[in-house]
């Protein structure tokens, strides 16, 4: 516990200090940065009431400092309507009327406070705060150092056997993993509730960094970025999660088929490095063919953890289709565990007390209508960074690229486990998702020259004398 307060009061006094002596804008950076390094472990109990996470810390304290010191005037980004405010609108009243039918109703409650609290108030911050394309920049720096940091903890865990969690107070949580007790051996988590979420947050860094990359201007900072590219590989590989793996393929395949910019070459450079060491090591080879072998036969763990999440979709379209009200609000945000469900599961009658799926898990808790909301608010999200992309000029849009890589991954890792509102990696998605509504606003002016920008502004000119002449 002593631990926890010490980082607690670090974190704050960083952001504070920060604040103070750069402005809130800059303290967003140091914010996400926080938020995606610190586990759910670090967290201080409040029986009856919420558990007060580092995290949430951060988030009171970001309030705190947007109250006093942010929504200064007289920037891009400020004053300006909320983007997707009626899809969160509409997605918060739902778990609201959810939570008021669910199950389990203090629960359903806690969760949705927990979701307003935790995620929709740090996409409203951040949204409201960013204001120029350099702080973007600076997020993205942060989580990629984040995730740095994490893969030496994952690296020291994968080659020693010892994991920084077990510094923390011990909670368990949706997952409870134990390093070790699983039948693929010690999988690296470093930070991160389970090796799959940890395996699914470098999926996502790892487009930042090579994005990132692209736009260093320094050695220094060239050194630093490939260094956490080659090193997030490594832990990625490490945490032993077919569906990382897949998100990871998937996102760099879509960033070389699709940008025209550095990062195909750069992407390039890995694909080669990595057919290099497949074959002086075949071994690394060997692991990954057998453990997508094992997944195809259903009487091994792998295969039956595969299966599952099919009985997950089965059992849950079972239930709401039987009842029209659960099928509209579901049985309440944060129900599944309470369900009791059993149903038949290779030959055997099982209890469905765990769900590896997120999708599968929202059509549960908020039926099917909560589930549509949140598949059109993502939906929503991907159409604009991808537009972004065939719209902006090069290379301002290689970012937009990444963003919409990045939703996909998210998008994909919900059929695989519940990535979906708790953990760090919620915290980087609805950053992400601030940034991505942002982003195109604020960077189309600085990719038009100013003879271009005068251009434009005679042209509108001259059209609106035609009409008024007309």
């Amino acid at each position: 516990m002593t631990l926890v307060l010490i980082i607690d009061v670090l974190a704050i006094g960083l952001l504070f200090a920060t604040t103070l002596t750069k402005g809130f804008e800059r303290t967003l950076p140091v914010a996400a940065f926080l938020m995606m390094l610190f586990p759910m472990e670090s967290q201080i109990p409040l029986p009856g009431l919420f558990d007060l996470t580092t995290q949430r810390l951060i988030v009171i304290a970001l309030i705190v400092l947007y109250i006093f010191f942010g929504g200064a005037p007289g920037k891009i980004g400020q004053n300006k309507k909320l983007p997707l405010k009626l899809l969160v609108l509409a997605l918060m009243a739902w778990m609201l009327l959810s939570a008021a039918n669910s199950v389990v109703l203090s629960v359903s409650l806690k969760s949705t406070l927990s979701q307003f609290l935790d995620f929709f108030v740090t996409y409203y911050i951040f949204v409201k705060t960013v204001s120029k394309a350099e702080t973007i920049s600076r997020i993205l720096l942060a989580f990629v150092a984040a995730m740095f940091i994490c893969s030496i903890f994952g690296a020291v865990e994968a080659y020693r056997g010892w994991s920084v969690i077990s510094l923390f107070p011990r909670h368990f949580h949706r997952f409870a993993y134990l390093a070790g007790e699983m039948d693929r051996g010690v999988r690296t988590q470093s930070t991160f509730g389970h090796p799959i979420l940890f395996g699914a947050t470098l999926a996502m860094a790892i487009p930042m960094a090579l994005f990132l990359v692209t736009m260093a201007k320094t050695t220094a900072r060239k050194a630093f970025l490939w260094s956490a590219i080659l090193l997030m590989f490594l832990n990625i590989y490490k945490t032993s999660s077919r569906g990382p793996w897949l998100a990871l393929i998937f996102s760099l395949v879509l960033l070389f088929l699709l940008d025209k910019n550095q990062m195909r070459r750069y992407l390039t450079v890995i694909t080669l490095l990595m057919i290099t060491i497949l074959v002086v090591r075949p071994g690394i080879w060997g692991t990954i063919r057998n453990l997508y072998m094992v997944t195809l036969d259903p009487d091994t763990a792998q295969g039956e953890s595969y299966q599952w999440r099919y009985a997950l979709y089965h059992i849950t379209f079972l239930h709401l289709n039987g009842d029209f009200g659960r099928a509209m609000w579901g049985y309440g945000p944060e129900s599944f565990f309470f369900l009791g469900w059993e149903g038949d599961f290779q030959g055997q009658t099982v209890k469905y007390e765990s769900c590896d799926s997120s999708v599968a898990a929202l059509m549960a808790e908020t039926g099917y209508v909560g589930f549509a909301i949140v598949a059109v608010l993502l939906l929503k999200v991907a159409f604009v960074t991808f537009r972004g992309f065939r719209r902006m000029p090069s290379p301002a849009n290689s970012l937009c690229l990444v963003l919409f890589v990045n939703i996909c991954a998210f998008c994909f890792m919900m059929t695989n486990v519940a990535i979906l509102g708790w953990g760090q990696q919620n915290y980087l998605l609805w950053i992400l998702i601030a940034i991505a509504v942002v982003y195109p606003t604020l960077a189309l002016p600085e990719t038009i020259s100013p003879e271009t920008r005068l251009s434009s502004d005679v042209l509108f000119s001259q059209r609106r004398a035609e009409v008024f002449r007309s």
